[in-house]
């Protein structure tokens, strides 16, 4: 696909020529993937004495439910996954609209969040607060980002065989 020409020069290309993954985009991903790290570091640290899930989620629904707005956020993870000169070209035009996928599950996940903190009669947790903070700078990033857009446009083209 094309560079778009005077944002971002040849200093921003990776070994493919495509632009490099910005580091705040792995943070984005990390924050709104959160329920399934937090699961698989449960799973891994198993122990009977030890409940990390109930540290992270009280209830067992509220983990179901950040389950399912996280799953949103499984989709451009998997095209991501896929962004190198090997993989098919029809994952280059499914990867210019993983933004919004992004987008909806940050505003989902921040939606629950004022949600519980609603229901906790707004008593200060500093769990709560920092999730908070960490969605709404993902949403700001998701947003405002002109890096994030030549990213998002931007996929390896198929390698000569």
């Amino acid at each position: 696909m094309s560079k778009l020409i005077g944002r971002f020069g040849p200093e921003y290309w990776d070994k493919y020529g495509v632009y490099r993954t910005p580091l705040g985009f792995n943070l984005t991903l990390i924050v709104l993937l959160r329920p399934f790290l937090i699961w698989l570091m449960s799973a891994l640290t198993w122990r009977p004495d030890l409940d990390i899930m109930s540290l992270f989620f009280p209830v067992k629904h509220h983990f179901f439910i950040a389950i399912g707005i996280a799953t949103i956020a499984l989709l451009p993870a998997l095209v991501f996954s896929m962004r190198r000169p090997t993989s098919a070209v029809r994952w280059g035009t499914i990867w210019v609209y993983m933004r919004w996928p992004l987008v909806i599950c940050a505003m989902l996940d921040l939606g629950w969040l004022l949600m519980q903190a609603a229901n906790s009669h707004y008593q200060f947790s500093f769990y709560l607060a920092s999730q908070i903070v960490l969605v709404s700078w993902v949403i700001l990033y998701l947003i405002n980002s002109r890096y994030l857009t030549c990213f998002f446009s931007d996929w390896p083209e198929p390698e000569a065989k």
